[in-house]
């Protein structure tokens, strides 16, 4: 679903729960703001379809505003979808043998927005994030959807490891 639809589906639609792990470097840092990038590997299960593993890049702006802060994001990346039902392929004499193969490669873009909560401070290097991003898969099915956006919402912690 496209926004508005899709803010308000995480609380009436099938949940596709996921996990991701990032490391955040920053580009140019400000005691008021930081511009990012980060790598994230992830992985997620849609219900009904597939189970996929995701490699991708999110670069954007952070804004402190005390102990919140607000950001906007840019990412594209790598999805590779892991099919959990039979496809079927079409035989040369009119009907459909089905067959699992090794999945489905898609490219993945986007963009976000997101809140956060500085926990002991801007400098204590944890926060608290809810984020929503809105991502293309692409190419979905060439014939008929080529291109496959989902509402993200994500809810999460972020570490500083030093």
């Amino acid at each position: 679903m496209l926004p508005p639809a899709s803010l308000t589906s995480v609380f009436n639609q099938p949940l596709h729960p996921g996990i991701a792990a990032s490391y955040e470097f920053g580009w140019r840092e400000k005691t008021y703001g930081k511009w990012f990038q980060n790598a994230t590997f992830g992985y997620f299960s849609h219900r009904y379809v597939y189970r996929a593993l995701l490699l991708y890049s999110q670069a954007g702006y952070r804004r402190n505003l005390g102990y919140l802060s607000v950001e906007g994001s840019l990412h594209a990346g790598y999805m590779h979808a892991f099919l959990i039902t039979d496809r079927l392929v079409p035989q040369g004499d009119g009907t459909y043998k089905a067959k699992k193969g090794f999945g489905k490669p898609q490219f993945i873009t986007g963009a976000g927005l997101g809140l956060g909560y500085n926990i002991g401070g801007m400098d204590s290097g944890r926060r608290i994030f809810l984020n929503y991003d809105i991502r293309i898969q692409m190419p979905f099915v060439k014939s008929y959807v080529t291109l496959l956006p989902n509402g993200i919402v994500s809810l999460g912690m972020q570490l500083t490891l030093e």
